[in-house]
């Protein structure tokens, strides 16, 4: 993911301060490194906004923006890339962590659904989909995470190695 395309793709700084939603937030906008697209700042974002999505609570876009400011990262991308949980991906996603839950907590599914999702069995719904699911949502976002990170990474660098390595050769003239 080169620096130009990034820039071209996302909005700028410029453009977000006229947005009358974001009047509020101008003070926390003017800091240069939270629109930075460097590749420190950029992979970084990417993660935090990756692990942001995993977290079982619908505020992804505005804790990831919170978020990439606190951690002066790009908040484009932090929102972005917490998108990934949409209403298309958010039922499987969720799923496979309860699955995962239960699989590192060695429990098998609740079976039992007289009453399941009446007010007086709250705690017991909590106990018996929440842990695991939060469990699985832990585990799976620190690994798609740190997986993520690492590859984007790995392939921002070798994008960049590659540029400079075409810069630098000769030009070839064609053989006949």
């Amino acid at each position: 993911m080169p620096r130009r395309i990034l820039n071209r793709l996302l909005p700028s700084q410029a453009t977000l301060r006229q947005r009358w939603y974001l009047r509020p937030f101008d003070a926390l906008l003017h800091d240069p490194s939270i629109w930075s697209t460097h590749r420190r700042n950029t992979t970084r974002a990417l993660a935090l906004g990756i692990f942001i999505a995993f977290i079982p609570f619908p505020i992804h876009t505005f804790l990831a923006g919170l978020a990439a400011i606190y951690f002066r990262v790009n908040v484009p991308v932090a929102i972005l890339a917490s998108w990934i949980t949409n209403p298309i991906t958010i039922g499987p996603l969720y799923y496979g962590c309860y699955r995962l839950g239960l699989l590192l907590m060695g429990r098998q599914a609740t079976t039992d659904r007289e009453g399941f999702f009446s007010i007086d069995n709250f705690d017991s719904l909590l106990e018996d989909v929440g842990e695991p699911l939060l469990l699985g949502c832990l585990v799976a976002g620190v690994a798609t995470t740190g997986l993520a990170y690492w590859s984007v990474n790995r392939l921002w660098v070798w994008h960049v190695r590659r540029t400079f390595s075409r810069r630098r050769s000769p030009l070839r003239t064609p053989q006949p």
